[in-house]
């Protein structure tokens, strides 16, 4: 404000020595409000000052004068780094001419104001019509899955893991999840969500609700005694033990984290595979599948070529059929050849007597 005071005090000496057709005369010339051509503006100005040979200071002096709207208001915030006209009109044609190439680069700000509104009216339209095709192809594959009446037949855990599935293709976020979810219930679960939506604001609370409710209790047990006795078969590979844990996990509690996960794959392998495992040591369930099933490779390769070199030591000790049918038909000439040579001694016998 002081300032702007010292300013009009300037201005105001300034103009009792001033011829005041002066500003007349400056009058006749449109003040520039950042709107038009801003050299064609000051081009004008600039002849005005020239008919009236007047002094920069007085030009300088005459700046708010010329100007109205938006440029006056620009010209008040930075007028302290502007102490003369020259600057005064440097950083007008350099913020302007800046703001009109902006505008010529951005063709909608030259748009009026009708068409604005229809084309966003048109762009609100289309994108209705995507949410839309998107609900209705989201609302058909849900119609697809077995809708969840809460009978003991269903298991709550395996069923909510197929409708997040669905769910998820369509990247629908929790709060959505929560608003479509009465199109998957019927029956029982039906009316026991609409009885109890007040108390189901979130999709955490529906699924730890729809658990608790309709889970039965005597099956998860069953499950989770078999998970804490359930050990690798000696014909099962690591795969078929690695699904079967995965799950007793989510039959006992949907909610088991990996780590405990972890440790009923751990407990539960072969000894054969399990010293090698543990020193991978893995940090989740998926990681003790890669390594087991390594290790299990790697068994099954060391077995089979100890068995192959088994197989050979056997063939080398045992005699070769061909050398010992040779040998057994010398055998027998040997001893036809001998009875042959034997002298009879009957004949002989017979002949001194």
């Amino acid at each position: 404000m002081l300032g702007h005071d010292l300013h009009d005090q300037r201005l105001s000496q300034h103009k009792k020595q001033q011829d005041p057709s002066i500003l007349t005369q400056l009058r006749t010339i449109k003040k520039f409000d950042g709107q038009g051509d801003v050299e064609d503006w000051l081009e004008k100005v600039l002849e005005k000052f020239s008919e009236f040979q007047l002094t920069t200071s007085e030009q300088n002096d005459l700046i708010p004068e010329l100007l109205n709207g938006k440029a006056f208001i620009w010209y008040m915030k930075a007028q302290e780094k502007m102490s003369t006209f020259a600057l005064f009109a440097k950083n007008l044609l350099q913020h302007y001419e800046r703001k009109e190439l902006n505008q010529d680069q951005i063709p909608s700000l030259s748009i009026k104001p009708e068409t604005l509104v229809v084309q966003q009216a048109v762009i609100n339209s289309k994108d209705n019509i995507i949410d839309s095709l998107r609900n209705q192809m989201m609302i058909m594959n849900l119609e697809k899955l077995p809708k969840f009446n809460g009978k003991l037949k269903q298991n709550p855990s395996n069923w909510l893991q197929d409708i997040e599935e669905q769910m998820n293709l369509f990247k629908l976020t929790n709060e959505e999840k929560l608003s479509v979810i009465s199109l998957c219930l019927e029956a029982e679960a039906r009316d026991w969500f609409y009885d109890n939506k007040h108390l189901i604001l979130t999709w955490t609370t529906f699924t730890q609700k729809l658990i608790k409710i309709f889970g039965c209790t005597g099956k998860a047990d069953v499950a989770f005694n078999r998970l804490r006795h359930y050990e690798q078969g000696i014909n099962q590979d690591v795969r078929q033990y690695y699904l079967e844990i995965m799950k007793l996990c989510k039959e006992a509690n949907s909610s088991i984290n990996d780590d405990t996960r972890l440790q009923y794959l751990k407990d539960g392998l072969k000894p054969s595979l399990r010293f090698d495992v543990l020193l991978k040591n893995p940090s989740s369930p998926e990681e003790f599948l890669e390594y087991a099933q390594k290790v299990e490779q790697l068994k099954s390769l060391e077995n089979r070529q100890s068995i192959n070199a088994s197989q050979i030591n056997q063939q080398q000790q045992q005699p070769n059929y061909h050398d010992e049918h040779r040998i057994n038909n010398n055998n027998i000439k040997y001893n036809n050849s001998t009875q042959q040579m034997k002298p009879n001694t009957s004949s002989t016998n017979q002949y001194y007597h």
